[in-house]
């Protein structure tokens, strides 16, 4: 969508730690393409979350599980990440869609946040917004957002806090089955 490349490329200019940063781009006819550092660890839900393989009737583990060290570096990240989006000296932004895959992480477990593309700026007067356009992932969306459509700095802080709660227990928030029907998880 259009929009959310546009969104992308206004948030490029964004410069810190714990932001993906934007190497390039190319619009050619209806391609539309963004090109991103390399992030040699993958998302964050590769990392945190036990994946059950199953190979030739074998089930196994998918792992490793990261140690505590890990996990509390990738929560600062998340924290000075969030921080600087929400107190951004000219516009507080808020991402409306924090989750695992997301999040990116260097070879040395730095996180970087991506996916910019449903993100909306809130200028320095205004507390929410509404919108008729609710985006993000069942399970990491605030409470008065879905409903309503109404949205704040305090969506993301929803959405952080799930992913706090994910990083640490190393369980995800809902479990979806083939269908897209919730069978699990419940965190919150």
């Amino acid at each position: 969508m259009l929009s959310d490349f546009s969104n992308e490329l206004q948030l490029a200019r964004l410069r810190h730690t714990n932001v993906i940063r934007l190497l390039g781009w190319c619009i050619h006819g209806e391609e539309r393409i963004l090109v991103y550092k390399f992030m040699h660890n993958g998302a964050l839900d590769h990392h945190i979350f036990v994946y059950m393989c199953t190979n030739l009737s074998t089930d196994r583990i998918k792992g490793p599980l990261l140690d505590w060290s890990k996990r509390l570096k990738i929560i600062k990240g998340l924290v000075e990440g969030l921080v600087y989006l929400h107190k951004h000296p000219m516009l507080s932004i808020v991402h409306r869609d924090w989750k695992p895959n997301n999040i990116i992480l260097e070879c040395d477990m730095t996180l970087n946040i991506s996916d910019f593309g449903s993100a909306k700026t809130l200028s320095p007067d205004v507390t929410e917004e509404h919108t008729c356009r609710v985006v993000g992932t069942s399970g990491y969306i605030a409470p008065e957002y879905a409903p309503r459509g109404v949205y704040s700095l305090k969506t993301d802080v929803f959405s952080f806090g799930i992913l706090v709660l994910e990083t640490i227990s190393g369980r995800k928030n809902t479990i979806l089955d083939n269908r897209g029907d919730t069978v699990g998880g419940d965190l919150v």
